[in-house]
């Protein structure tokens, strides 16, 4: 099959998730009827549909981890073509790659002069994409987000522009290793910390090793996390708690898990809902006050509300519409 329909095939895949207005849907019913284009276009909903069920059996985060750091590190140096979506991933190992977004490949070793040429990764709702850089650090995006990676001569620096963000940090390295999330700056030294880049606010939870955050502008001394710390930035200061496994549980999405210890309703609700349809509404105040823990699969909202409807003192509506929405049970 033509590599260059695939490669059409997948764009267009992640563009009718992202918009469904009539320009779009005109523009893909033309290309869809051309010779060969429905077969490609098949294929990768296929591809895309099996390895959504395979996509955190243990095998194959492996494979896939594997497979999209063989793409993004053996691209041949003199290639001109700089962008590749995700289905160069897909077509090396056929339906076992989790679904990826964007996956924008340029030279990551280039200076600083060019920067404006760094790759971006990115993940639509819903999506998972783990990815090894050229100094072997790992990078792990959570559902909608977007990191740019401008590694230069003198830094390894990375950008989270959206959403949040996994770094395993390669040890050994001349290069200090940077993630700037809004106006802080995450300096880290051969570790694993979380980055989550809200309106208004970030957050910073450290699994392993030492990072230090700093604010733009320089009025505050930089603040020295260790395992266990979770930071949290706002306009209206920076603060830190340290609870042994709060880390770990705030980066359970990199392994398709949500962990809620203790957590209030409405906040579990509200993470279960950025990972797509169908959305969960809560109906009162005292439903969204219920405390709630637990392990859920990300994405898969159905054993979710089966446990608050067997568990907890609350009713699941689930309307025609595939709306859900849940309320304080009422006793007679």
């Amino acid at each position: 099959m033509n590599g260059r329909v695939m490669i059409e095939a997948a764009e267009w895949v992640e563009r009718l998730d992202a918009a469904s207005d009539d320009s779009t849907r005109a523009q893909f019913d033309h290309w869809h009827a051309q010779p060969g284009h429905k077969v490609a276009y098949d294929a990768v909903v296929d591809a895309r549909e099996a390895s959504a069920a395979l996509a955190d059996h243990p095998d194959m985060l492996a494979l896939r981890h594997a497979t999209v750091a063989r793409v993004a590190l053996a691209r041949a140096p003199r290639a001109p073509r700089r962008t590749a979506p995700w289905l160069l991933a897909a077509a090396a190992c056929a339906a076992v790659v989790a679904p990826l977004a964007w996956l924008r490949l340029a030279d990551d070793g280039a200076p600083a002069s060019r920067i404006a040429s760094a790759p971006t990764y990115r993940t639509a709702t819903g999506q998972r994409l783990m990815v090894t850089l050229t100094d072997g650090s790992r990078l792990t995006l959570d559902t909608d987000s977007r990191v740019r990676v401008a590694y230069s001569d003198s830094e390894r620096r990375l950008v989270l522009e959206r959403g949040q963000a996994l770094f395993e940090v390669a040890k050994h390295q001349p290069r200090p290793f940077v993630v700037f999330a809004g106006s802080h700056a995450v300096t880290a030294h051969g570790t694993a910390f979380d980055v989550r880049l809200d309106p208004g606010t970030v957050q910073v939870a450290l699994v392993e090793g030492l990072v230090s955050v700093a604010t733009s502008g320089g009025q505050v001394r930089p603040v020295k996390m260790v395992p266990d710390d979770v930071l949290t930035a706002s306009t209206t200061g920076i603060s830190v708690r340290h609870v042994p496994g709060m880390a770990l549980a705030l980066s359970s999405w990199s392994e398709g898990r949500l962990v809620f210890e203790d957590t209030s309703l409405r906040h579990a609700v509200a993470e279960m809902n950025r990972y797509g349809t169908p959305q969960i509404s809560i109906a009162d105040a005292s439903a969204g006050a219920v405390r709630i823990s637990g392990s859920f699969r990300t994405g898969d909202v159905q054993p979710f509300l089966d446990a608050l409807e067997l568990g907890f003192p609350v009713t699941v509506d689930r309307r025609a519409d595939g709306r859900i929405r849940i309320a304080t049970k009422k006793y007679r």
